[in-house]
């Protein structure tokens, strides 16, 4: 109801209920008819990764409407969160890692190969994270085969960050923003929120305008292109 106050402020996405497929794929649909901009998900479902076949009718749903799928952090795996005691690891593990688990069922567990229309982005675990895990799954896509138990994607990973599916969002003050431009591509990366959360930061946009190892084209795209073409704006 707020965002059809403003629609020319404010855009939604719609938190999809996973643990139903048949609500799921009615969830995007409705999402569609109503306006959103994207539909969200958490890394796994449970202890479910996202690439199980059963999962297959909601991103296929969302190729076939054009809707970009957002996987957010969030405690979505029950061991993780049983293994934290404590909210500084709550936030580092149990609230992060299944973020990774996600990005790794899009680019390794097939999810893009069968649906290459679909657009997904990792949002608000930084990008850090991508040039590290991305080269770590190449190194293992090459030493398995087809005959690997499991499933395999038909690309090395990395290849699927050339494809323009893939996007995620960065930090503003993170050190490796530079390598993260250049592993996943500057027409890729996101800004992320400008809420303080919990470290008591805001102003990330401003922070992220005034540094000096990204170029203001750059900054540009970061900031207004790259959302606006994700999310179909």
């Amino acid at each position: 109801h707020a965002c059809r106050q403003r629609p020319d402020r404010l855009k939604w996405a719609a938190v999809l209920p996973m643990r139903d497929i048949s609500a799921a794929v009615l969830a995007v649909r409705a999402a569609r008819e109503l306006d959103a901009v994207a539909v969200m998900t958490f890394g796994t479902v449970g202890h479910r990764m996202l690439h199980d076949p059963e999962f297959d009718p909601v991103w296929e749903a969302a190729s076939r409407l054009r809707m970009p799928v957002c996987v957010h952090v969030g405690w979505s795996y029950p061991a993780l969160r049983d293994s934290c005691e404590g909210l500084f690891a709550a936030d580092n593990i149990s609230f992060t890692f299944p973020l990774f688990m996600g990005f790794f069922s899009f680019a390794g567990g097939g999810i893009l190969d069968r649906f290459p229309d679909l657009r997904v982005a990792f949002l608000e675990g930084g990008g850090g994270w991508l040039p590290y895990f991305v080269e770590r799954m190449d190194h293992y896509f090459g030493a398995h085969t087809a005959n690997t138990w499991g499933i395999l994607p038909k690309r090395r990973p990395s290849d699927y960050l050339r494809t323009g599916q893939i996007f995620a969002t960065c930090e503003a003050d993170e050190l490796l923003l530079p390598q993260v431009l250049d592993c996943l591509g500057e027409d890729q990366v996101m800004v992320s929120a400008d809420m303080p959360h919990a470290e008591a930061r805001e102003g990330s946009i401003e922070e992220l305008q005034h540094r000096k190892d990204v170029s203001d084209a750059v900054k540009e795209k970061i900031l207004w292109h790259n959302p606006a073409r994700f999310y179909n704006l």
